[in-house]
């Protein structure tokens, strides 16, 4: 491959990584077809409430169901709450899950989504939300992750739970859709209120109250992940000295400032090593790390073994 061919391919996986491109699994004659399909940037949010039935004509038991698939994920996070219905999680990957009605699933950037609606089911109803998250939000997406990146909470079957969750996805859907001046900041509040609703039977401890300087922190920290990020520019941006911010953060998150952006570094570029084929090289620029050699002496201190180790291990699962 010569170096324009190889720069463009380069290109080409970057966008199709960072979610420029998407993929969308389409029924065909005999089987599945993956064809590209536009994904529509969240900027703040993005949200969505609606039924999913078998593809027309397709009887209950064939394996053409209705399907999302998009194996590099998306730039933001994806939440999928199941309100009725089976949905299958991951079938092709050989460990596929089932989340039934009453569960959420959340998937972090850049994580594999593949669910579809139980062929045992007539029908499905769900809600979806693409968002980036408000400072509000960071300490109520720190669930527990499975093995394929992604996370699931479940809640009782208590029926006032499950009601209120319901009535809080049906406004953030009806906000969004109005012609309000903020709709986006209402639906934003109630995005929150889902959040905290369903970790009602699932307390977290994360979730003890953070400091609002600690919370703007994490937020700047999202926002330049992929850029230099000093303590000096982020004490400035909080009001705090340097040593100070240390202190507050490392009382609020059990870790040290730069710690964390490395532990969020790491963890995006095991996600890009997963699901891209992008070069290693890239990766560390991507992840905001300053030479590939740097890159893969903190990967290997963090993983116990090498980028080139780790993805090769991935692609035998």
């Amino acid at each position: 491959m010569d170096n324009t061919a190889e720069t463009l391919h380069n290109l080409a996986a970057r966008m199709f990584y960072f979610g420029l491109i998407t993929t969308q699994a389409v029924p065909i004659l005999g089987g599945m077809q993956n064809i590209t399909t536009p994904y529509e940037a969240a900027l703040r949010l993005r949200v969505g409430l609606g039924d999913t039935k078998p593809i027309e004509g397709a009887p209950l038991d064939s394996p053409v169901r209705r399907r999302t698939f998009r194996p590099h994920g998306t730039p933001d996070w994806h939440l999928l709450i199941i309100l009725e219905g089976d949905f299958v999680m991951d079938e092709e990957s050989g460990h596929p899950t089932t989340l039934s009605a009453r569960s959420a699933a959340l998937f972090p950037p850049h994580t594999r989504q593949d669910y579809m609606l139980s062929k045992e089911n007539a029908k499905g109803r769900f809600f979806w939300a693409h968002f980036f998250p408000e400072a509000s939000l960071l300490p109520l997406i720190e669930w527990p992750q499975g093995a394929s990146g992604w996370s699931s909470l479940q809640w009782s079957h208590e029926n006032l739970l499950h009601d209120q969750i319901l009535e809080a996805s049906v406004r953030c859907d009806t906000y969004f859709r109005s012609n309000y001046n903020r709709k986006r900041s209402l639906a934003l509040l109630a995005l929150e209120e889902i959040f905290r609703l369903i970790l009602q039977g699932n307390p977290l401890d994360q979730l003890n109250e953070l400091d609002d300087r600690v919370a703007k922190t994490l937020q700047l920290i999202a926002k330049n992940i992929q850029q230099a990020i000093t303590l000096k520019d982020l004490s400035a941006e909080v009001g705090l000295s340097s040593s100070r911010l240390c202190h507050v953060f490392t009382e609020n998150m059990h870790c040290g400032v730069m710690e964390y952006i490395e532990r969020q570094r790491i963890k995006i570029a095991s996600g890009m090593l997963r699901n891209s084929q992008l070069p290693i090289n890239q990766i560390a620029i991507d992840c905001g790390f300053s030479s590939p050699y740097y890159f893969s002496r903190r990967f290997h201190k963090a993983k116990g073994m090498t980028p080139t180790e780790y993805r090769s291990a991935s692609e035998k699962q």
